[in-house]
């Protein structure tokens, strides 16, 4: 799925929870009126996510403190005529798939305590450059591996407490601060020739979201943004079968996701 059909898809679905509200408006009644005052609730959750990443760069390979290590320096490839100053940056935002479970707990009649596992498949793409000046990039040096794509496949551990606002009818705004652990399981096959990657990191969380109540059910669509603080960046060597050196250019790699769920409960 490109980017286009991925936002007419999301458009269709703004429409679709825009129309369920506007039925419940001309009808004038209220579903589900005891729903919210359940102790205990389950559902489940479909959604659309993006992944990026935030890049720090070090001005120079042998900045990064890993080159310490005897004899790593000596054998780090020279390939690319003595350069050691490179950049990389994501550049291209993929869709990817997010699936999952809901228990939610009810703490008073306006907070919630949710949490909500799940799995999230992805994958995020590096472009990497020769860097000759300050402003001034060249990325012919640099021949098969200018382009690498990093796969994720996480296990999503996220805990939080949705704040709700008055209920209208059957719509009822709400926002959604958490924190999230994930592990990627995807074995970095690609990766691990350029960069070491960590499998796993902390996350904090930020939503907004509209409940819609049905006949039979509630009906939610949700936008997240999730923050990791963790520093992806493993940095370790191996003097035996060193990474191209240009792959030592990252000093911070942190992850961003962007996520469109839709929730059925």
């Amino acid at each position: 799925m490109n980017l286009v059909k991925l936002k007419y898809f999301i458009i269709a679905l703004v429409l679709a929870a825009g129309s369920f509200h506007a039925n419940g408006q001309q009808r004038r009644v209220d579903n589900l009126t005891y729903f919210d005052d359940r102790p205990l609730h389950f559902g489940f959750y479909l959604g659309l996510n993006t992944m990026d990443y935030r890049i720090s760069n070090y001005n120079s390979v042998y900045d990064n403190p890993v080159f310490n290590v005897p004899g790593l320096k000596e054998k780090a490839e020279t390939k690319y005529g003595g350069k050691t100053s490179f950049a990389s940056e994501v550049y291209t935002i993929l869709p990817g798939f997010t699936v999952g479970g809901v228990i939610n707990y009810r703490l008073t009649r306006d907070f919630d305590l949710r949490f909500t596992p799940g799995m999230s498949l992805g994958s995020r793409s590096f472009k990497y450059f020769i860097k000759i000046d300050p402003s001034v990039y060249d990325q012919s040096g640099i021949d098969e591996s200018t382009y690498l794509t990093t796969p994720s496949a996480y296990v999503d551990i996220p805990v939080g407490i949705r704040y709700k606002g008055f209920r209208h009818h059957n719509a009822r705004p709400y926002i959604y601060l958490g924190a999230a652990y994930r592990q990627d399981l995807e074995n970095k096959r690609i990766t691990e020739s350029v960069v070491h990657l960590k499998k796993n990191g902390g996350y904090a969380e930020l939503g907004l979201g509209l409940d819609s109540y049905l006949e039979y059910f509630r009906f939610t669509v949700e936008f997240r943004f999730s923050y990791g603080f963790s520093n992806l960046i493993r940095h370790d060597s191996d003097t035996d079968k060193p990474i191209p050196y240009y792959g030592y250019i990252f000093k911070e790699l942190n992850s961003n996701i962007f996520t469109l769920i839709l929730y059925f409960e």
